[in-house]
């Protein structure tokens, strides 16, 4: 299906979702339910809480269906969505678990691995704010090799520019995002944008 075709289809089915269609919410939510419950997954390490967070978003999709705009990417929404709900849950995990480690019971590891789970979630909403800021063309170059994995080559010929061309858009996106961070009090190296995200 063409891109363009998917985001008619999804601005469509928010119109009927704003209407109370049911149908239309069953549509969206086996769309985006696996991609949410995965990344709820890798932080939690919890089938159960990873199904929670799907069920949480899901329910604020619906409780919001008749304020969603049309125009606007529906993924975008939901993934903020879950990754707040993410970070709340994070964050209970973490102060529980410092209780119990008050007393005895668990590590500081496991601390620990809590509240690196968390500093990734926060640096990754971070990043997609930085990302919204870049122009559109390095936006394109930076999403296409972070998150579909192409070559520059292959951007190039998707983009209709030259490899060296996108070679430029990814180090001016790069660096874009190093200030972005570096604004907001973190700083970051070119090899932690590429490796952690």
């Amino acid at each position: 299906m063409h891109p363009d075709e998917i985001k008619y289809e999804e601005s469509t089915l928010i119109s009927l979702l704003a209407e109370d269609s049911e149908y239309a919410f069953q549509l969206l939510y086996d769309r985006h339910r696996k991609r949410i419950y995965q990344t709820a997954l890798r932080y939690l390490k919890s089938p159960i809480l990873a199904q929670e967070v799907v069920q949480d978003v899901f329910l604020k999709l619906w409780f919001n269906r008749k304020l969603l705009k049309t125009d606007q990417p529906l993924e975008a929404w939901l993934y903020s969505i879950a990754k707040n709900n993410l970070i709340n849950k994070l964050k209970k995990i973490a102060n529980e678990w410092k209780a119990m480690k008050g007393l005895g019971f668990i590590s500081e590891t496991s601390v620990n691995n809590i509240e690196n789970n968390l500093q990734e979630i926060q640096y990754n909403q971070l990043l997609q704010k930085a990302i919204a800021h870049l122009p559109e063309q390095q936006q394109k170059v930076f999403k296409l090799s972070r998150y579909e994995n192409l070559t520059y080559i292959e951007i190039g010929e998707k983009m209709k520019i030259s490899p060296l061309t996108v070679k430029t858009h990814m180090q001016r996106a790069l660096e874009a995002i190093k200030k972005f961070f570096l604004e907001h009090g973190i700083i970051i190296s070119t090899y932690i944008v590429l490796l952690l995200f």
